[in-house]
């Protein structure tokens, strides 16, 4: 090796880093420059925070020596960390093809493979890295994060549970593991990792989450309301940013408070509840909400002052709509003891002379938004609905908006037994048009999604179909919910069991039926 080359890394080991550039600068502008040298300049370029540069001198580096592992591997993860996740996999995979028995090389794959979403082979790499060094907590650790990505949860929590047996004090491995459980269902020990991750990891908004979230679906409402105000440090909230002091909990006296929505049009129709119920206490309560749903909030039982999302009305203190129930001190759901949304009489008139007469007038609804974290999990295949059909004397209406839409188009009996409204049926205004469609109901049978809500908040009944481990509003068990008196849950016994959940449907339909 050039004694300069060895002379540049020695002061970068200690700390010398403008030596070693300096050294390595010089070396780069020989004629035929060490591809050692273009390493180790691309490595301090890197480290100095100039990517560009950095991937330059690496790929330079590479072309001159396609054979060396190391240079193949800091190029790659060069290229995962500028986003060029592609080019990344493909030097990883070059590697792995070196050294085929690199514990490492395999990580770097198997985590790149995890970046581009596909967890398979990212799985599979992993898998072999944790067989070449099974102590190593970290790879442990590694798989059981591609394992929980692909949702495969048992596996991962055994993955974290190989992870601390390694190193009992790995904060994020106890956070993960958290997590695992709490998708499982096993939520008193998903709690008890989860606390432990906010201990020896300090303010991780992960495991803070995790935590709420957990918190709640064991029904904890107190702790689990201060806790989920943390959501407020996860960027995917996008709480809006407000001018103006926050509401404290504290007694309003004459001040008027702004509450702004957040999250989705079902979580705005839920927690309306709570500014409704401030106003009707005698609070001045401004309930701010997309311009698209603020027609059907008009129509708030104790009538809250709506503004739309793109007005600013004058106010001396504000909230978020989902903290409500956090600087009310809630213990628990509040439930209104009438229902507090209505349809408009005209359209309600409108609609009742276009369904039928006679039989079960049954609504429903299937798909939820395609966005949604959990979307794939709590969303109902139309298929697995197919028995509803067969009941007699029930009318199937369709009350689903844009995706799913294309369920009932590809399915020969849901064209044939369930009629579809028209598409344009709330074009002035969010849920306008479904809202007075489900008046004229006899039940409602939905998914997790916003319908479920509005039916509820109708006053109307309303069927709930929930996954195996639900939404935290709807807790772990039970047929019933606080958050609604007229609303009905059929859960989900195991896994993915749309099939055991639409039997139970099918049975209580035919009980009303009669």
């Amino acid at each position: 090796m050039d004694g300069k080359l060895a002379a540049a890394r020695a002061h970068l080991a200690v700390g010398r880093a403008e030596r070693a550039e300096t050294i390595c600068r010089a070396l780069a502008r020989r004629r035929d420059p060490a591809p050692e040298a273009l390493h180790l300049l691309g490595l301090i370029e890197r480290r100095n925070g100039r990517l560009d540069r950095a991937l330059r001198l690496l790929e330079e580096a590479a072309a001159a020596a396609a054979d060396d592992a190391a240079i193949l591997c800091d190029l790659g993860n060069a290229f995962k960390a500028a986003g060029r996740i592609d080019e990344a996999l493909v030097r990883h995979a070059e590697v792995v093809r070196l050294i085929p028995a690199s514990a490492e090389a395999l990580s770097n794959l198997g985590s790149t493979y995890r970046a581009l979403d596909r967890l398979e082979p990212a799985i599979a790499c992993l898998a072999r890295a944790v067989t070449l060094r099974p102590d190593d907590a970290e790879l442990h650790y590694n798989h059981g994060n591609a394992l929980l990505a692909a949702e495969r949860f048992d596996a991962a929590a055994a993955a974290f549970g190989a992870a601390l047996a390694r190193a009992p004090d790995h904060g994020r491995a106890h956070a993960h593991l958290g997590i695992a459980l709490k998708e499982m269902g096993r939520i008193a020990p998903a709690i008890a990792h989860l606390r432990i991750a906010v201990a020896r990891t300090g303010d991780v908004a992960e495991a803070r989450w995790n935590l709420a979230l957990s918190l709640l679906l064991a029904g904890d409402w107190r702790e689990g309301f201060v806790a989920y105000e943390m959501r407020r440090a996860l960027p995917r909230f996008s709480i809006r940013a407000v001018d103006g002091p926050a509401w404290d909990g504290r007694p309003l006296a004459g001040r008027r408070l702004y509450v702004h929505a957040e999250q989705g049009l079902g979580d705005t129709i839920q927690f309306a509840r709570y500014a409704a119920r401030l106003t009707a206490e005698g609070a001045d309560v401004i309930l701010s909400v997309l311009e698209r749903l603020a027609p059907l909030l008009a129509e708030l039982a104790d009538r809250p002052q709506i503004a739309t999302d793109n007005e600013r009305p004058a106010y001396d203190v504000e909230a978020p709509l989902l903290s409500l129930p956090h600087l009310l001190a809630e213990t628990g759901p509040f439930t209104p003891t009438r229902p507090y949304l209505a349809a408009d009489p005209d359209r309600i008139a409108r609609w009742s002379g276009r369904l039928p007469d006679a039989g079960l007038r049954v609504g429903i609804a299937w798909q939820g938004n395609p966005d949604h974290r959990a979307d794939r999990r709590r969303s109902v295949p139309l298929a697995a609905l197919a028995p509803l059909a067969d009941v007699p004397g029930i009318h199937l209406l369709a009350l689903q908006h844009g995706p799913g839409l294309g369920q009932r188009a590809a399915l020969a009996w849901a064209v044939e037994r369930i009629a579809a409204p028209e598409p344009d049926r709330d074009q002035d205004g969010a849920f306008l048009g479904t809202a007075a469609i489900i008046q004229n109901l006899d039940l409602v049978i939905t998914s997790d999604t916003a319908i479920a809500h509005l039916a509820g908040a109708l006053g109307r009944r309303v069927w709930l179909t929930l996954a195996h481990v639900p939404d935290w509003r709807w807790g772990l068990a039970g047929t019933t919910t606080p958050w609604y008196p007229t609303m009905r849950q059929f859960r989900q016994t195991t896994p993915g069991d749309w099939a055991g959940v639409a039997a139970d449907i099918n049975e209580a339909l035919k009980e009303i039926a009669r």
